[in-house]
């Protein structure tokens, strides 16, 4: 685990490593989030169940290429994100960036650049040359992404929903490493 500024960083790239109470701390993550009123992929109405699921299934898929990253305020769970590598031969070279959340107790204080800046760099030591991720997170679009180095391709109106189920439009985003 790396530290700065009272945040521990910790990668997660071994097939079933996360514990029941990271899982458990991940799907409350998710939970906020989708209270917070992001678009995350889930709607007010999923049960925890299926968010825990989720997180099970994702834990399943990590690998030394694929990997998650968990922020770390006093042990407990204040952020992930998700670097998912493509396994097609001809896209070896890029990574989704999926998953960015920050606990709204833990919002605007670091954790999110924290978590985009060890996840680059994470992805350009795995051989990772290209990033790439959609979000329909209006702060996030509007502000965040570029002014960590992302470039803005374009968007997609009604692509996804938010959790109360409006449809909202989705902008895709890359970043060279």
């Amino acid at each position: 685990m790396e530290e700065g500024d009272g945040i521990g960083i910790e990668t997660i790239d071994v097939p079933g490593a996360l514990s029941d109470e990271d899982i458990r701390s991940l799907t409350s993550l998710l939970r906020d989030s989708i209270d917070g009123g992001y678009s995350i992929g889930f709607l007010h109405s999923s049960s925890d169940d299926e968010l825990r699921d989720f997180w099970q299934n994702e834990s399943s898929k990590l690998t030394g290429e694929s990997f998650l990253l968990l922020a770390r305020v006093d042990g407990e769970v204040a952020g992930c994100v998700i670097i998912t590598r493509e396994a097609r031969a001809n896209g070896r070279h890029r990574a989704e960036f999926r998953k960015l959340m920050v606990h709204s107790v833990h919002q605007r204080k670091g954790i999110g650049i924290a978590l985009e800046s060890k996840a680059s760099e994470e992805a350009k030591g795995r051989g990772v040359t290209l990033l790439y991720l959609d979000s329909a997170t209006a702060f996030l679009v509007e502000s965040v992404y570029e002014s960590w180095g992302w470039i803005r391709v374009g968007s997609i109106p009604g692509y996804a929903t938010n959790p109360d189920g409006t449809l909202v439009a989705t902008t895709y985003f890359y970043k060279q490493l």
